[in-house]
């Protein structure tokens, strides 16, 4: 996917996590059984916890289509949980303090999760949206990785949406971003020389036990393992569709500008990762702006076309707040109620909120 001469633009799927919860709030373990009724076994799955599922848009090229995707998985997903008779909601931690926190979901792979990463598992669940850029030169995508670690702390910014957790408003915007710390490679990439490095640092990684295999390393970006792209993991499951359009749009404007600078050989110096982590800390607790985000990626949504979408969602963020404020505001309307979770989960996915 080049510029030259062209007007392709970078392909992008997205995966979404989702709580599912009883309308009281208590987490509910029942992800296989919702699984099975939305009938879509590739695109609507079980999670690491029995009340979590997560949903993978199809391959899209453009953010009408992506927005479609990401409507109708969450409208399946939240349909066949009102059948078990919970809600499916988008939050990036559970919010209320009562019921199982800790169920996971049965499978080798994740029992095994749960034992090698006990101290991380007892915090329960966390649900993070995960955007998928289609760059298939392995060489450039690591490239890119060093160039993205500076904007991590924007993009965090740009999805939080986890303040409340353990049945009260921890402070956080991103309780998620705290809890996920105790993974021991939830962190932003290294800077590595070529791909050859990069596989080597994942293998050592695995080989210490930090990470169970390849799928196990939680870098805020990393390679995908299974996909010819580069995966951003650093966002929450955003609170509404939207916003994950708003997003995953900013991703895909920065990576492409970020593989224009490493074609152009654009010198960058690397960001130390103590200063890195510091300006993520920041973002989690709702304080990093993202304008100077929106003025990088401007030239290439100038060449795309969508300029004025992602300004608007812009406008939109700064006008209505994070998906973190609009939590808060249900929060102080409502507490901890069933109304705060029918809040939550009609936000998520609007028609099928409505009984």
């Amino acid at each position: 996917m080049t510029r030259e001469g062209t007007e392709q633009v970078l392909t992008m799927g997205v995966e979404e996590e989702f709580l599912l919860l009883e309308p009281d709030g208590t987490p509910a373990p029942v992800a296989p059984a919702v699984v099975r009724r939305a009938g879509l076994d590739e695109q609507i799955k079980p999670e690491f916890m029995a009340y979590q599922v997560e949903t993978a848009t199809a391959v899209v090229t453009d953010l009408a289509g992506l927005g479609r995707e990401l409507r109708r998985l969450r409208l399946i997903a939240a349909e066949a949980a009102d059948r078990e008779g919970v809600r499916l909601v988008a939050s990036g931690a559970v919010p209320f303090a009562s019921g199982p926190q800790v169920v996971v979901t049965d499978s080798e792979r994740y029992r095994d999760l749960a034992r090698r990463f006990p101290g991380a598992a007892a915090y329960g669940t966390a649900c993070g949206c995960h955007v998928h850029i289609g760059v298939a030169d392995r060489e450039l995508a690591t490239a890119v990785l060093t160039r993205l670690r500076p904007w991590l702390p924007a993009l965090l910014a740009l999805t939080v949406n986890s303040p409340i957790a353990g049945g009260g408003d921890t402070g956080w915007a991103s309780y998620r971003y705290h809890a996920q710390m105790r993974w021991p490679t939830f962190r932003p990439p290294g800077i590595w020389a070529g791909a050859d490095r990069y596989d080597e640092a994942v293998r050592a990684l695995i080989a210490t036990g930090a990470a169970a295999d390849a799928s196990g390393i939680y870098f805020l970006a990393r390679l995908s393992p299974r996909y010819p792209t580069i995966e951003v993991r650093v966002g929450d499951t955003c609170l509404e569709a939207h916003d994950t359009v708003l997003f995953a749009a900013a991703v895909r404007a920065l990576v492409a500008t970020l593989i224009e600078d490493v074609r152009r050989r654009v010198k960058v110096l690397p960001e130390r990762e103590a200063t890195i982590r510091a300006h993520l800390l920041n973002a989690a607790f709702g304080h990093t702006g993202t304008a100077a985000l929106l003025r990088r990626i401007e030239p290439e949504l100038d060449r795309t076309g969508e300029t004025d979408e992602v300004h608007a969602g812009f406008e939109r963020l700064r006008r209505t707040g994070t998906g973190a404020d609009r939590q808060r505001r249900l929060w102080r309307a409502y507490g901890a109620s069933k109304s705060f979770v029918d809040a939550l989960a009609e936000a998520t996915a609007p028609v099928a909120a409505v009984n």
